[in-house]
């Protein structure tokens, strides 16, 4: 047993190009997930230029986090098999290692009460919660961990010797796609524009080509929305552009900017923020935002360029319809790499039952698009207007 205990302890670390494998470890003696240690993360960030970030800081750590997680899995199924790799993410100013476990395990059940049961654990110990599915009818668990906002370990786990059975379908699960900064082209506005994608558009309020491409969006009958320019962090190096709102507005012109970029778009039926790192953590601004938009019919969605944003929150206090986005896909302008962040989008749709993706146009994300029903339809999942995931939205139509 103590031999059995000592392999447990070996763990194989993950570096750049090296994977980590733990298959069909013993358990570790039955020790408890949520034991004292070392913290899951590292609290050293990987800084990077760029516009905020939802993370929370901190670059995930491999070598004292997977072990944490591996272990108390083990002490409850001794049988479990997983095979994690890694890749790093990066978002704006931030960057963290994120690990996907794939496997199968004896008890799936057993597995999903210790992730339950470990919830309180996760967050007291290490700042992390999970989000999980445990679909015991298909025999299947996924989860994930998140730091902050952000996804640092994606999991999908299948029942050993899983016999299906006739079961009741429930709801299929949802994705949609926003794809930002349109205005400045109207001849991007028309490739995108020609994917067979249920995409929606999100557009600038002042910038030369604005009015011509939000009219073009109309007359396709696409869904659009007004891309709204706040201060980031990184003003006034970082330009959100004309018709943006700052902090050094007070309430009454920020009412007036507001409404005057949500009169220069026809035919809106959303808003979301450009930038906004700084604007958006501050909630008197952001009551403010929400009282021009109360009343609008229009929804809101939170960008969520930084872990700190209150406008998610804002708005549904406000009684605005309201999402928030869970995967940036093209931060890194590389096909292979944006298709991964699809991937991930979906594993996230199959977990929440639906998930935001956001994009902006790029000639790298046109040609990842082009793929992504294909994917999606093998995955299981819908992708579908933004609206449809907003209770009360799913029937708006351009005004």
């Amino acid at each position: 047993m103590a031999l059995k205990r000592s392999f447990l302890k070996t763990i194989v670390c993950l570096s750049a190009g090296v994977f980590l494998l733990v298959s069909n470890c013993p358990a570790a003696g039955g020790r408890a997930a949520g034991a004292a240690g070392e913290s899951l993360l590292n609290k050293t960030a990987v800084r990077l230029p760029g516009e905020g970030s939802a993370a929370t800081g901190s670059l995930w750590d491999p070598a004292t986090g997977l072990p944490w997680l591996i272990e108390g899995l083990l002490a409850r199924d001794p049988g479990l098999k997983v095979e994690p790799s890694s890749r790093i993410i990066h978002n704006g100013s931030q960057a963290w290692k994120q690990i996907w476990l794939k496997g199968d395990a004896g008890d799936l059940k057993t597995v999903a009460d210790f992730l339950e049961n470990s919830r309180k654990s996760l967050k007291r110990k290490f700042n992390c919660h999970f989000l999980i599915n445990f679909d015991e009818d298909h025999g299947s668990l996924r989860f994930l961990v998140l730091d902050g906002f952000e996804v640092v370990v994606v999991a999908s786990l299948t029942a050993r010797n899983f016999r299906p059975h006739h079961v009741t379908e429930t709801g299929q699960p949802k994705l949609a796609i926003i794809i930002d900064d349109f205005g400045r082209s109207l001849d991007s506005a028309e490739k995108f524009a020609s994917l067979a994608l249920p995409l929606t558009f999100a557009v600038f309020p002042k910038l030369s080509t604005s009015s011509r491409v939000a009219h073009y969006f109309i007359a396709r009958r696409c869904d659009i929305m007004l891309h709204m320019p706040m201060e980031p962090r990184g003003y006034p190096s970082q330009n959100p552009g004309p018709g943006a709102l700052f902090m050094f507005m007070d309430e009454e012109q920020v009412k007036r900017v507001f409404i005057d970029d949500l009169n220069r778009l026809p035919g809106i039926i959303g808003v979301n923020n450009h930038m906004g790192s700084r604007l958006t953590t501050d909630r008197g601004k952001m009551n403010q935002v929400m009282s021009v938009l109360k009343g609008r019919g229009l929804f809101f969605i939170d960008s969520r360029t930084t872990a700190d944003s209150v406008a998610f929150k804002s708005a549904v206090s406000a009684g605005i319809p309201a999402l928030q986005r869970d995967v940036f896909l093209d931060n890194e302008r590389d096909v292979t790499k944006i298709i991964r962040q699809f991937r991930l989008l979906i594993e996230i749709a199959r977990v929440k039952k639906r998930a935001v993706g956001i994009g902006h146009p790029y000639p790298e994300t046109l040609k990842a698009l082009k793929r992504f029903t294909g994917i999606a339809e093998s995955a299981g999942v819908e992708i579908v207007a933004v609206r449809k995931l907003l209770p009360g939205c799913e029937n708006a139509v351009a005004r």
